[in-house]
């Protein structure tokens, strides 16, 4: 099986399950583990993003979805070169991956064969569980796939027994983007929730939004979450210094004056794998430390410092 995966989630779950000897091609933000970095790069982003601020990127990504242009590209010569038996991809967000439409449309016009190609759009804890059986069967390790989502299952009823008896539940803002402000959404509301907390200001399984400081200010929130999508705790640490703290409302917040606000490693939440069960963990100690000292892998949050 020579599998290509286009998107940083599906291939944390092709090394979860123990196929990394078979991957064979990757995308330009594939990171995680340290081996997907050694990989044929499969796909480009159009503009280098990483050395701009949180408003410069948005508009670019606006500009672009406007004016109908590609943020990613494919290199058809390397992924005919590399002919994968199984090409994973996404339609959840073409700012994050390379969509499934180009993937379809590229495959079909350098390849002499018609590989499988696996497309992922989850919503929810269960979708993304999902996926990971079907990337399993599709890459002929089924019961593999079933005794490591199983073993995820297990993790997240730990944290949810844990809180049956927890009466008060805190208000959480779990934020997406600094600037301009937008919440979580899909499966993020949904580990607030079993975490012990209410997502208040986002849909579980919906998208995410752009929320006005106004909103943030009427809810007042007991505790912040930032986990800006993409970024690593570095970004997001500089980030939260430059767009927070300057808010007039930022220090009048519940969460803030109780010093319940908490950053997360950005690149871990956005991702449909895995270690969205650690994010879950992660919540439940930030929330509730208790009850789950100890239990966070390091490194995944910690709590703000933003002076």
């Amino acid at each position: 099986m020579r599998i290509c995966s286009l998107l940083p989630s599906a291939t944390e779950i092709v090394y979860a399950l123990g196929l990394g000897d078979q991957l064979v091609g990757v995308s330009h933000a594939c990171d995680y583990p340290a081996d997907a970095q050694t990989k044929p790069v499969v796909s480009q982003t159009v503009r280098q993003l990483s050395q701009l601020s949180s408003d410069e990127i948005d508009a670019i990504i606006q500009q672009a979805r406007a004016n109908n242009n590609p943020v990613h590209w494919i290199n058809g010569d390397l992924l005919r070169d590399l002919r994968p038996d199984l090409i994973l991809t996404q339609e959840l967000c073409q700012i994050c991956a390379i969509g499934s439409g180009s993937v379809f449309e590229t495959a079909a016009k350098v390849l002499d064969y018609q590989p499988e190609i696996i497309s992922m759009r989850p919503a929810s804890l269960e979708d993304i569980f999902q996926n990971i059986l079907r990337i399993g069967r599709a890459a002929q390790v089924p019961m593999r796939a079933q005794a490591f989502v199983a073993s995820l299952r297990h993790r997240v009823s730990n944290v949810a027994n844990a809180l049956v008896d927890v009466a008060e539940r805190p208000k959480v803002f779990s934020i997406d983007w600094l600037d301009p402000l937008r919440n979580t959404g899909q499966w993020t509301p949904e580990l607030v929730e079993l975490a012990g907390g209410v997502e208040g200001l986002a849909e579980k399984w919906g998208i995410s939004r752009e929320v006005s400081w106004g909103e943030v200010l009427a809810y007042q929130p007991d505790y912040i979450m930032v986990m800006p999508c993409a970024f690593d705790m570095e970004r997001t640490i500089l980030e939260a210094r430059e767009n927070l703290s300057r808010q007039p409302v930022w220090n009048v917040l519940n969460g803030v004056q109780k010093n319940q606000v908490y950053l997360f490693d950005g690149t871990i939440p956005s991702r449909h794998g895995p270690r969205v069960v650690d994010v879950l963990e992660g919540l439940a100690e930030a929330m509730h430390p208790e009850r789950f000292s100890g239990l966070t892998v390091p490194g995944l949050f910690q709590k703000a410092d933003l002076n």
